[in-house]
């Protein structure tokens, strides 16, 4: 046996109930796992030795539902997160326009804005949104990505006015019928859609530059989302660009954004389906936004608000449309993932994927993004029907002060259960919905463990009782991700055969406190036996770069 690696005298953890001091890796694979003497005996002058010294080592993490190209594009964006009122904002905004030399009737656009940090908690208005510019046509987006607000020349320009109407979206009038620059749902997604969207090349520059960034947090795989930044073809010749060229640093799995029956066909036309690709960069699921988001009152509910009984937030499609959808992406092989955070929508994404399996029964995998607003009747329809769901544990540090509120007690209670989905057996995996929150790991790790916010509140972890241990955690953004994907036999856990994709850790995971998980660094990622990043200087010049190492 040729080994090109071997790590040794480290902690092992498989994830599959066993540990080794050390691993050997020949060619894109490991090889074999063991103790340091016996890999070590497989070795020859050509092997790259890493010693370990004792650190942890664990299978790549995978985030199993993000933006990626998205988040790459955040640079040319005004950053909102964390703003404490619109006159910062605007103030931001107009920073932003004179630093980068924006010309006049050049698109402005802003992200990240959340107006619960707000006194009023209000959405900022088309006139607030003036005072950034009235040369430029501006647009701010929530920090969930389903509501915004367009200044008066944003609306001037998209054609917006009182008889304007966006299917599956709402556009916000005044007392007199005029829009206010408020956009929800689809409303605002056909808006971004008249914002020029970067070319080929500049998309493979951006995942070039921010793949750099989610190898440094230990991510070996993505599944991402890209459909705002550009339209699919765009997308798919820039992967497949980077991964002629031996670019591709990373493992993708690209989720298809349709959102209507003749788009759905029209994709399906191409003659690709669910896995049709390799390893690094494959088709993968058909994305459905069935509602919108918790904290812009826009997730679809059974019941009203509690905090605004005039509204269930926004049903996307008909239980008619869903349907169709459903069952034509169920037909023709691919997955489906429902994005949807209210209980009325989950329930139609259930209703929808059942039918198509009593019609057809095939085993896609389909899976609800995000799941959060749920019950145990639901949840024993997903375990029924044998669907997924993608979770996002940082959504628990950022929402658990506003679910009470906006849903009440009962309710809320019943909400976000990680731990009574493991439980129940429904396959989980472990996502960020970055740009929304951020993609590092160990962070949704901490989130996952503790429920609880970057300065330890509330004390004891929101809904304690759902806590995941941190192998339950740990297992979200690994194998149980793997599995969403259909790639369990391949990669996840370590073992012989699979894949050579590892992360090297500061600390042990499992033995470190739970509140220091957040803290903890990666040292090394390895992609498909290849070292693509390492704070360990002594290895700095192992780092692939293309070229043949000397």
């Amino acid at each position: 046996m040729f080994v090109d690696y071997a790590f040794i005298n480290g902690k092992v953890y498989t994830l599959e109930g066993s540990m080794a001091e050390a691993v050997a890796v020949s060619g894109e694979k490991i090889s074999a796992l063991g103790k340091t003497i016996d890999i070590k005996g497989l070795c020859d002058s050509n092997t790259k030795i890493i010693d370990l010294e004792g650190k942890c080592l664990l299978p790549g993490f995978n985030d199993s539902h993000m933006h990626f190209i998205g988040h790459g594009l955040l640079y040319d964006k005004i950053h909102l997160r964390g703003v404490a009122s619109v006159d910062e904002m605007v103030n931001l905004g107009r920073k932003f326009i004179e630093e980068r030399n924006r010309k006049d009737g050049e698109w402005v656009v802003g992200y990240g804005f959340d107006q619960n940090l707000f006194i009023d908690k209000t959405f900022p208005l088309k006139e607030d949104i003036d005072k950034i510019s009235d040369k430029h046509p501006v647009l701010v987006d929530r920090v969930c990505g389903h509501i915004g607000t367009v200044n008066t020349l944003a609306l001037k320009i998209l054609g917006i006015t009182k008889n304007t109407v966006i299917q599956g979206g709402i556009i916000d009038k005044d007392e007199y019928g005029n829009p206010t620059g408020i956009l929800r749902e689809a409303a605002l997604d056909w808006a971004k859609s008249h914002i020029p969207r970067p070319n080929v090349e500049q998309i493979k520059d951006i995942i070039m530059q921010t793949a750099e960034e989610a190898l440094s947090l230990g991510l070996t795989s993505l599944q991402t989302n890209d459909s705002e930044a550009a339209d699919f073809d765009t997308v798919f010749e820039a992967y497949q660009s980077l991964r002629n060229e031996d670019k591709l640093k990373i493992r993708i799995f690209e989720e298809i954004h349709t959102s209507r029956p003749e788009e759905l066909k029209l994709f399906l036309g191409k003659g690709m389906k669910t896995g049709f690709g390799d390893d690094f960069f494959q088709i993968g699921n058909i994305k459905l936004f069935a509602d919108g988001s918790l904290g812009a009152r826009t997730a679809a509910m059974r019941e009203a608000y509690s905090d605004d009984p005039n509204t269930r937030g926004i049903f996307v499609y008909t239980q008619e449309e869903l349907d169709e959808l459903v069952d034509i992406a169920h037909k023709a092989g691919m997955q489906v993932a429902c994005h949807a955070i209210g209980d009325g929508a989950i329930e139609q994404c259930i209703n929808a994927i059942e039918k198509a399996m009593k019609k057809n029964s095939k085993d896609l995998r389909h899976r609800i993004i995000h799941c959060q607003i749920v019950d145990a009747h639901l949840l024993k329809r997903m375990v029924c029907i044998g669907i997924g769901a993608d979770i996002q544990p940082p959504f628990v540090a950022s929402d658990y002060m506003i679910v009470a509120d906006r849903v009440g007690v009962e309710r809320g209670n019943k909400s976000y259960p990680w731990k009574t989905m493991l439980d129940l057996g429904i396959h989980l995996g472990g996502g960020s919905d970055c740009p929304v929150e951020t993609y590092d790991p160990l962070w949704g790790i901490y989130c996952a463990v503790t429920r609880q916010d970057e300065k330890g509140q509330p004390a004891g972890g929101w809904l304690p009782d759902e806590r995941l241990s941190v192998e339950e955690a740990v297992k979200l953004y690994t194998i149980g991700s793997a599995y969403l994907s259909f790639e369990e036999n391949k990669k996840g856990t370590i073992k012989e055969g699979k894949l050579a994709d590892m992360v090297v850790l500061s600390e042990d995971v499992f033995e470190v406190k739970p509140e220091n998980i957040k803290d903890i660094q990666v040292l090394l990622t390895m992609v498909g036996g290849k070292i693509q990043y390492t704070k360990m200087t002594q290895y700095k010049d192992l780092v692939y770069t293309g070229r043949m190492q000397i």
